[in-house]
């Protein structure tokens, strides 16, 4: 039993991780999909500024 036990903690200590990766990647893309929206608003107004 002390193996399967074992065995069935790492399976579910890996899942936890792996879903935690996958929710902080989609994080860390649609903050930078956020931060790049933000700088081309930025850079178009400075391009009208300047002309």
């Amino acid at each position: 039993m002390g193996i399967l036990e074992t065995l069935a903690i790492s399976l579910g200590t890996g899942l936890a991780s792996s879903l935690a990766t996958i929710a902080a990647l989609k994080t860390e893309v649609r903050w930078i999909k956020q931060v790049q929206e933000d700088q081309e608003k930025r850079i178009r107004y400075l391009e009208k500024k300047i002309n």
